[in-house]
């Protein structure tokens, strides 16, 4: 198997596809490297083609006239991001940006859809991926609506940490601005609430990742 076949068998829409389709996927897309602060796509631009990330990371962000930006989510290797615009043939909604050296697999639109057409579940695996993250959209907005800074930053700590060796800690580690940019704060107010729950001992460091250390407080 190669290493082109090997990463869209991973993608969710893609699973279970017949031998002709895989093999018209691996044919036709093909591999590019980006290096840290790339851009992949940009918000507004016409989308030729999707994206599948065979390794490295990817922030999707949207940003205004002034320059700045919301970190809509982070995503990593067998994570695929450019589809939306492909399906409706508007400009792209957000734009990319690689936070280190990342390796990709693109799929023109073309053959995006030659493939559907070959195999119709594909549209309704792409429905059920879209309703997740309007769900998860939703989940947000409630979140910036109706939370306090503490509170986003804190769900955000948790929802970026996963159990590693018995200690829950953040995969990579992300600067004070990138945090503001996730929850739509300032830098210095993620500073600070950073500041003290470290003192208060919630959060700590192992090497270069943030360890949460115990169950963070509802509110500060």
């Amino acid at each position: 198997m190669t290493q082109a076949e090997s990463l869209i068998k991973q993608v969710d829409i893609f699973t279970d596809l017949d031998p002709q389709s895989l093999a018209l996927l691996v044919e036709r897309s093909r591999i590019l490297n980006f290096r840290k602060n790339s851009i992949l796509m940009t918000e507004g631009e016409t989308g030729e083609c999707m994206y599948i990330i065979e390794s490295g990371s990817v922030k999707i962000y949207i940003s205004d006239e002034d320059g700045s930006e919301l970190t809509l989510f982070v995503e990593g290797p067998g994570s695929y991001i450019g589809e939306i615009s492909l399906l409706d043939d508007e400009p792209r909604t957000a734009s990319a940006l690689a936070l280190e050296n990342t390796r990709v697999l693109i799929i023109s639109k073309s053959v995006f859809f030659e493939c559907i057409s070959l195999n119709p579940d594909i549209a309704f695996r792409i429905i059920r991926v879209l309703t997740q993250r309007l769900r998860k959209a939703t989940n947000d907005i409630r979140n910036f609506a109706l939370r306090n800074v503490y509170q986003r930053l804190a769900l955000k700590l948790i929802e970026l940490s996963v159990e590693q060796d018995g200690v829950r800690c953040l995969q990579r580690k992300y600067s004070q601005q990138e945090f503001a940019n996730m929850i739509g704060a300032s830098r210095e107010m993620v500073g600070k609430i950073l500041g003290d729950l470290s003192k208060g001992g919630y959060i700590g460091t192992q090497g270069s990742q943030l360890t949460l250390n115990k169950t963070l407080p509802h509110d500060w």
